[in-house]
């Protein structure tokens, strides 16, 4: 059947997917849908049939809404009438992707007789109703009602055909509307875990193009002078020698995350002329990583050397099961050192420190240390580390 000619649904269609995008919408689309039928008044609300409740309201991210249908009557039908609905009393006549009429679910010549029509529909001029039964999972069911008067008669065949009509494009976008928002929530969760991090954190999209960077690594570009974000979501070095290797560093970590070859990043040390430092740590993402609904391919961890990170060694002993010595080399590697310079601080052999590393990168899972020091730094050891109360003395 052609929805959109016979019936002229085309605007009405149109209204529901600009909903689906703009959740403030669905009011207006229910307007519509309730002029189209001849109805005063429209609803998209839920039913529970386990204990009879009702989600009339979207404050919890629902999709439920409606019109023509005043504030405080909703409130009482939330608290009260809706479990003396005698329109959702059997969950079988409620079928997902079925049209059903208050008709064909309890006698219209009876309805006169109960509470809910005494003490509710009465007072609101409402005698029929009709509805999509758009989603049904378990003993929860989603609807988009329509209600009218009982002057105004039946709903008849033709106006049954328009909700059949609208069926599918409501399915659609109550579906489009679901992920939209798990992924809004993942966002702002991800966002959330990112500001409180103690390391400056940038993540970049497959083309190097910066998606997103934390208030740490903001402030730590900006006070170092080292590192800045140019045109086009760029990440540059200010000066053209560390520019060159950032820039290999970036491009080697994105083919790596892509699965091309690569060298999959790495870390290195910004210096300035004045004496400033900044650390940046390098490191691939894996292709399927999107915490932000974009593909995210490549991770930056930022830290001034000059600020001393409280130990992390007890935690990666506990949770990695690392010896002392290798919980010392790991810490000392998110700290920004080199195997060699760690190697001459603790007076041993960089034979040692390599065999070192590679037990622990084993334990953590990896065999590379930009992956071991990513690992670290978004793992629990650093969530822990952070819940006890240890934090980095502000940088400068």
């Amino acid at each position: 059947m052609d929805v959109s000619e016979p019936l002229g649904l085309g605007p009405l269609i149109a209204s529901i997917y600009e909903a689906a995008l703009d959740n403030g919408r669905w009011n207006a689309f229910l307007a519509g849908f309730a002029a189209r039928l001849d109805s005063h008044a429209a609803m998209i609300w839920g039913h529970d049939f386990s204990d009879r409740s009702a989600e009339i309201d979207n404050s919890t991210g629902s999709i439920a809404t409606f019109t023509g249908i005043d504030a405080q009557a909703m409130a009482d039908f939330a608290e009260y009438y809706c479990q003396r609905n005698v329109w959702m009393e059997d969950p079988l006549k409620h079928g997902e992707g079925h049209v059903v009429t208050s008709s064909s679910l309890f006698p219209d010549d009876q309805l006169k007789r109960t509470e809910y029509y005494a003490d509710w529909l009465r007072h609101q001029d409402f005698f029929y109703s009709s509805a999509a039964v758009v989603s049904k999972r378990e003993d929860r069911s989603l609807n988009v009602t329509v209600v009218r008067s009982e002057r105004v008669g039946i709903f008849r065949e033709e106006e049954l055909q328009v909700i059949s009509a609208l069926m599918p494009h409501l399915q659609a976008a109550f579906a489009l509307h679901r992920r939209l928002h798990r992924l809004e929530a993942l966002s702002q969760a991800s966002m959330a875990a990112l500001e409180t991090s103690t390391f400056g954190i940038i993540l970049l999209d497959h083309r190097g193009r910066v998606l997103h960077a934390n208030s740490l690594a903001h402030g730590l570009a900006n006070r170092s002078g080292l590192l800045r974000f140019g045109p086009a979501d760029s990440l540059r070095a200010t000066y053209a020698a560390d520019d060159n290797l950032l820039q290999q560093r970036l491009f080697g970590a994105l083919r790596t995350g892509v699965g091309a070859t690569g060298d999959g990043g790495g870390a290195l040390r910004l210096r300035g002329l004045e004496g400033s430092q900044l650390d940046a740590v390098i490191a691939p993402l894996p292709s399927w990583a999107s915490p932000f609904g974009e593909r995210s391919s490549v991770v930056v961890f930022l830290s001034d050397p000059g600020a001393v990170i409280g130990s992390l060694a007890p935690m990666l002993r506990a949770i990695y099961g690392m010896t002392p010595a290798e919980a010392r080399l790991t810490e000392a590697l998110v700290n920004g050192l080199t195997p060699q310079e760690y190697a001459e601080r603790q007076q041993v052999s960089l034979h040692t420190v390599r065999a070192q590393f590679k037990s622990a990168a084993a334990k953590a899972g990896t065999s590379r240390q930009a992956d071991l020091v990513r690992i670290v730094l978004t793992g629990p050891a650093v969530l822990r580390w952070q819940a006890n109360g240890i934090v980095p003395p502000p940088t400068t």
